[in-house]
């Protein structure tokens, strides 16, 4: 009794340590960061642009309001709204030259010239400087070039004399950009007559403050570092904060997988009208016709079963009203010595399903990630993306928040596809390569993940209450699933009571499962895991009825009992060992014997000569 209340004490004061612990790290986590000062840390430039990338959260939330402040916003303001700001636009832009140097190149066209916009200014640099095979791709893509300003623009300023000077000139976004050679290590803030500076200094300032290093001699050096902080320099530490995002593709076995989801891309585009559930109806029509074999194979598995039915039965008859250990282990070695000869394994039921799972799977990371199967992206991609879709909008992100993309990248992809702001990746300040992670993705090629005006790429909530309908749809499916395989299934004669407990209790568990992961994951995954379960249910009716179970009369189960008996006549029955507690039973073939004494040599026969002498 001491020892269990030691034993009590100790797990309620483990349980109160971990609570604890979870506590601090869920209050605590990323609120310190060590911005100590190292020997690469030369100047401001890379002193700054080092404690920005580090991963703790407080050194990732001044990463956002310092770039705002680059772009010329102010998040400390009295009643700023981030939702307010449109991250694709610029903010300060050197329109004066551009204008200048394209006037000079076509001055007939000076009323569409003055209509640019700095977005657009943006767009020609950038098409100027595509390499001669993109461009022509470029060229046999663009249908409409002449109603297409920016295309005509850069069409003629690439062969044009003044394209050396409109480049030269560049248009400075200098609140959302910065002109660098790409060779150079770290980018440098240039600056040209009449362009006003967007960076807001002060609120730059403030944002690296959270920052300031605990060690006295360090925090010194970062104190002057920020007092003199400049314009030029928010810019070139923004740039050298830049990393280049991972477009890497997928390898082998992965793109195996990929292959698999073209084909899922392929269906919804030509056979779904790009629909993404009415596709997800045909990949999983699709993925039953493909696992079919596995079926069939389960169905004769049942039908040998059931065929051995009868003698199962006549043996388990023989031992009836006996549950003892040995009798029950007797009976047992006879059922599989009955299999054995009949050539049945009841194994071999299992292996389809233990091949199908691992499949099921990798089907299942295909529905819940098209960004990377379905079109191909690298792995590392969705993680840019998650960047962009969290980073706040005045950074130059999309600000949906920590959980933009917690649940796969159906519902990542829903959310920016509806922002509307994919263009604001070209200039995000993250990125050194953000032009090319823009042009990597072509939101047209996404499929509409709507249905019947539900947005499936979301997860059920009371907010989206019509999504709701999936989660209790899927546990309708699933337990209707069970019930049919069961019936349609064999089953043995003799029922084990704890076995039918157990069956009732997974008739009730697994959808209730199915439920909790429909809530949790997008609605498209439940949509999908009840096509499958409904499609399940329609192959094997059908299995059913091509390949029904034998049926069996009473009188089949009487003539397999003769059978099991004239088999077995004449042949002595094996001694049986002794058990744990000493006693050897008796044969159970003398059950129905009227002999009072046991057999010779038996615990019982000792016990009853020891009862005669007394």
């Amino acid at each position: 009794m001491k020892n269990m209340k030691i034993i009590k004490r100790a797990v309620v004061l483990l349980l109160a340590v971990l609570l604890l612990a979870i506590s601090l790290v869920s209050c605590g986590g990323g609120v310190t960061v060590d911005t100590t000062l190292t020997d690469d840390d030369t100047n401001v430039v890379e002193y700054f642009s080092r404690i920005l990338n580090l991963q703790a959260d407080v050194a990732q939330t001044a990463k956002q309001e310092f770039i705002a402040a680059f772009r010329g916003y102010n998040v400390f303001a009295k009643d700023f709204v981030d939702a307010d700001v449109d991250p694709t636009k610029a903010v300060a832009v050197n329109m004066t030259a551009a204008k200048a140097a394209l006037l000079a190149a076509a001055p007939t066209e000076e009323e569409r010239i003055n209509a640019l916009t700095p977005e657009q200014m943006v767009d020609i640099i950038y098409w100027i400087n595509l390499p001669e095979d993109q461009w022509n791709s470029k060229k046999i893509a663009e249908t409409n070039r002449n109603e297409n300003t920016v295309y005509s623009f850069a069409d003629m300023m690439r062969s044009s004399e003044q394209k050396e000077a409109f480049l030269a000139t560049k248009v400075l976004v200098a609140a959302n950009d910065i002109n660098f050679d790409p060779n150079q290590k770290v980018p440098t803030f240039q600056t040209a007559e009449g362009v006003a500076l967007a960076v807001n200094v002060t609120a730059a300032k403030k944002a690296m403050e959270k920052l300031r290093p605990e060690k006295t001699a360090d925090a010194k050096i970062f104190d002057d570092y920020l007092s003199n902080l400049t314009a030029e320099q928010v810019g070139e530490i923004v740039g050298a904060a830049r990393r280049a995002a991972d477009l890497t593709s997928d390898k082998f076995p992965q793109i195996l997988l990929v292959g698999v989801g073209k084909f899922l891309g392929w269906m919804t585009k030509y056979l779904s009208f790009n629909n993404y559930v009415i596709g997800l109806l045909w990949f999983a029509i699709l993925v039953e016709l493909a696992l079919i074999y596995f079926a069939i194979r389960q169905q004769k598995n049942s039908i040998k079963q059931a065929k051995l039915s009868p003698k199962e039965r006549a043996i388990r008859k023989k031992y009836a009203g006996r549950t003892d250990q040995p009798s029950m282990q007797k009976m047992q070695q006879e059922i599989q010595k009955l299999y054995q000869e009949e050539g049945f394994n009841p194994m071999s039921g299992c292996l389809p399903m233990l091949i199908q799972l691992p499949i099921v799977i990798f089907l299942y990371q295909i529905v819940i990630d098209p960004l990377r199967y379905m079109l191909g992206m690298g792995p590392n991609f969705s993680g840019a993306l998650t960047t962009f879709a969290q980073t706040a909008r005045a950074a130059g992100g999309l600000g949906l928040g920590a959980d933009a993309a917690k649940r796969g990248t159906i519902e990542l992809l829903s959310k920016i596809n509806e922002s509307g702001s994919w263009g604001a990746m070209k200039s995000f300040s993250y990125f050194s390569n953000a032009v090319e992670v823009h042009d990597a993705l072509d939101m047209s090629l996404l499929p509409n993940f709507k249905f019947l005006g539900m947005q499936t790429g979301f997860v059920p909530s009371a907010d989206i209450w019509p999504l709701i309908l999936v989660p209790i749809l899927t546990f309708a499916a699933y337990f209707a699933s069970m019930k049919v395989s069961r019936k349609l299934s064999y089953q043995p004669a003799v029922q084990d009571p704890q076995m039918g407990c157990s069956n009732k209790m997974m008739d009730i568990t697994m959808p209730l499962m199915s439920v909790y992961v429909a809530f949790i994951t997008p609605a498209a995954v439940g949509i999908y895991w009840i096509f499958k379960c409904l499609i399940g249910m329609l192959k094997q009716f059908i299995l059913h009825k091509a390949m029904p179970l034998p049926a069996f009369t009473e009188e089949d189960y009487k003539r397999a009992e003769k059978e099991m008996k004239a088999k077995n006549k004449g042949k002595k029955e094996p001694v049986l060992n002794a058990t744990d507690d000493g006693r050897v039973y008796r044969s159970l073939h003398h059950i129905d014997d009227e002999d009072d004494l046991p057999p010779r040599g038996s615990q019982d026969a000792s016990d009853s000569q020891d009862g005669d002498e007394e």
